[in-house]
């Protein structure tokens, strides 16, 4: 049975097409978006949503804000628990999921870059988090060395804390600060690919994803938010910019990562930079 049809059952007074379709589940913890015109009736869903998953606690999720992108949680059915264990394709992260943004929804982009890393490569990853992408290309791909940048000093304790539990300690060194600053001033000339995994601003630290990459040229993998069907203009701004800063720039792909809003899409841009 599907969750909606679930909740359907026993609460009457909402029309059917305005209750969530689904939540999303990550060690046992339970989050949920809710329209407007239910949120009367989040207690309710919440306790049925907490039994429909056999779950230990249900949020409801309501954004998430500042540059740090901390998620904004109320908990609406069970426990309060703050700290998890998620584990994905054989890597184990742990994370405050209060404080610290995980989105499940690029699990898939996490394992495709992954994939994409030779033997060899040395990574930037410009907004490391908790070691989401700089740790599935530790453990999965063949990578020298992975540089995992992060502004927010509990991201980063977490961010050592992973590299620890998955023994990637010989290739990931985890560096606190901001990536615009830290990437030019230390690792200029050093990546073969860099990791932009971030959405709201990406671009502003697109010159500093560029001063990164080795003489000869390098990947970067470009992360943010498009309006459904201008997909390709943010494609064509992004070139362009990479441009405007002495580089050559080919488009390799892009891809839809997940569906954001009813407006938006989160994409990805890969694409091949050297200087011009």
């Amino acid at each position: 049975m599907r969750l909606r049809d679930y909740l359907a059952e026993s609460i009457r007074e909402a029309p059917i097409e305005h209750l969530p379709s689904h939540a999303k589940l990550i060690d046992k913890v339970a989050l949920v978006r809710l329209r407007e015109e239910i949120e009367g009736l989040k207690h309710e869903i919440g306790e049925l949503i907490l039994r429909f998953y056999n779950a230990r606690a249900v949020y409801l999720v309501r954004g998430v804000e500042g540059v740090e992108r901390r998620p904004r949680l109320e908990l609406i059915a069970g426990d309060p628990i703050r700290e998890i264990t998620h584990r994905e394709y054989g890597c184990i992260f742990k994370l405050d999921l209060t404080q610290l943004m995980f989105c499940l929804g690029n699990s898939f982009e996490r394992l495709r870059v992954a994939g994409l890393t030779g033997e060899g490569e040395v990574v930037v990853d410009m907004f490391a988090g908790v070691g989401q992408f700089a740790i599935p290309v530790a453990v999965l791909g063949e990578p020298e060395k992975i540089y995992a940048i992060e502004i927010n000093p509990l991201a980063h304790r977490y961010l050592l804390e992973n590299v620890r539990l998955n023994d990637v300690g010989d290739r990931v060194e985890a560096i606190l600060g901001d990536c615009r600053e830290i990437a030019p001033r230390m690792l200029s000339g050093a990546a073969d690919r860099v990791i932009m995994g971030y959405f709201g601003g990406t671009i502003e630290a697109l010159r500093a994803a560029l001063s990164a990459l080795k003489p000869e040229g390098g990947i970067i993998h470009f992360h943010e938010l498009a309006r459904r069907g201008g997909e390709e203009n943010l494609v064509k701004e992004l070139l362009e910019t990479a441009a405007s800063h002495g580089f050559h720039a080919r488009l390799l792909l892009w891809r839809k990562v997940k569906s954001y809003s009813r407006t938006r899409n989160h994409i990805v841009i890969d694409f091949f930079a050297a200087r011009a």
